[in-house]
């Protein structure tokens, strides 16, 4: 009795930490991406602990299937404006060396970027 009561607490306990990350995980529609998402991102710069900042914006214009084009606005010490073709799986949105995770209306994630050995994180919220 008691070793059926254990093989039972074993199946349970595997059942709920398969299931409950599939159940949190529901794809978003890609669709939703259009728009306009702002933010900011932060790293520290080369071997010292100076942390940098500047204002972050990815447009997204168009989804198709899995492909996602638009571009990404950031500042530092000028405004860099570059087109930006990625994929998106339904939870991630990779474009270029990086990924953001996409949860509501939120993104966040890092980039490795040139002189910022940690990389950049990035935090957007859609902003239209």
């Amino acid at each position: 009795m008691v070793r059926t009561l254990c093989w039972l607490l074993i199946a349970f306990v595997m059942v709920a930490f398969t299931v409950t990350p599939a159940l949190a995980q529901t794809p978003i529609d890609p669709q939703s991406l259009i728009g306009e998402w702002s933010g900011k991102w932060s790293g520290i710069w080369g071997t010292g602990s100076q942390m940098l900042t500047g204002d972050y914006v990815l447009r997204i214009k168009k989804v198709e299937g899995e492909k996602v084009f638009g571009e990404v606005e950031f500042t530092n010490r000028g405004t860099t404006k570059t087109n930006m073709v990625g994929t998106f799986d339904g939870q991630r949105l990779t474009y270029g060396n990086g990924a953001l995770t996409v949860e509501g209306n939120r993104m966040t994630g890092t980039r490795p970027v040139q002189n910022f050995p940690q990389g950049i994180k990035i935090d957007l919220s859609k902003a239209k």
